[in-house]
């Protein structure tokens, strides 16, 4: 079970870090009325809370 977990944090924090852009699309343009982009400061921390993912994956991965 832990592995399984591990693996989807794993991709989950890897699509963050790579594509923050496409995971503001999913989580927070349908709020929007007006064609908005994400701030800087908003592409960083989801760029570290991926990192965190990508980490925490690994342990649950590792974990076996």
């Amino acid at each position: 079970m832990e592995v399984m977990l591990g693996i989807f944090l794993f991709v989950i924090g890897a699509l963050m870090l790579v594509k923050p852009k496409s995971v503001w699309r999913i989580a927070e343009s349908w709020k929007l009325k007006t064609f908005a982009e994400p701030t800087d400061l908003y592409i960083i921390l989801i760029r570290i809370a991926g990192c965190i993912l990508v980490i925490g994956g690994i342990f649950a991965i590792l974990q076996m």
